[in-house]
């Protein structure tokens, strides 16, 4: 254990002496803190009854299909949920922005080992700002809607939601393929490393 904290110590320490993966650090640590306020108070009330993401309403706004959809997962203007939405998509403005930072930093990471590895981490590094872009069309779309009644709720504003929600997630996993392409063959070579240098 004591082994494992000095590793972990000196791995950090490496880290923070270089401006890059300190801006990586720092953004990762960003991210987590905000994915952890966003999962706390306040909660969705038991009157909201996502059908497809019954653990998160948020995504369920995300890719919601239809009035009704919307209705069941926030009730009608105004409701108590819809102002805990209002409340959750603001924080994640901030939760856009550090990941963000970070997988720009990840990508500039990757660009800066040569190579190919330049031409992935600049598209990594690109797809991260248009995921960000996305998200943020995504969250002022939903924000648009809190206050419209369901009545009044057109197809269109949800299409203003749906859309970019859905092409945030593509150019996500994009992004996220091309930032493990480099670092899942890094991590393998990390490992048969330490286990030709400690061998049983």
């Amino acid at each position: 254990m004591i082994g494992l904290w000095a590793s972990f110590t000196r791995w950090v320490w490496r880290c923070w002496r270089d401006p890059l993966e300190r801006l990586a650090l720092i953004a990762a640590l960003a991210s987590a803190a905000c994915l952890a306020i966003l999962a706390g108070p306040p909660y969705f009330s038991t009157a909201s009854v996502p059908q497809r993401w019954t653990f998160d309403p948020g995504l369920e706004v995300q890719t919601v299909i239809d009035a009704e959809d919307l209705r069941l997962t926030l009730g009608d203007a105004p409701s108590q949920d819809r102002e805990t939405m209002r409340l959750k998509v603001k924080i994640d403005f901030a939760f856009i922005a550090a990941y963000g930072i970070l997988l720009v930093a990840l990508g500039l990471l990757v660009a800066r080992s040569g190579g190919w590895r330049r031409f992935v981490g600049a598209a990594a590094a690109l797809c991260a700002v248009a995921t960000g872009v996305f998200d943020v069309l995504e969250n002022l779309a939903i924000l648009d809607m809190l206050d419209v009644t369901i009545s009044t709720t057109t197809e269109t504003m949800l299409e203003a939601i749906r859309q970019p929600s859905s092409a945030k997630w593509r150019v996500a996993a994009l992004c996220a393929v091309l930032l493990l392409s480099h670092y899942e063959s890094t991590f393998r070579s990390a490992i048969s490393s330490s286990l030709r240098s400690n061998p049983r």
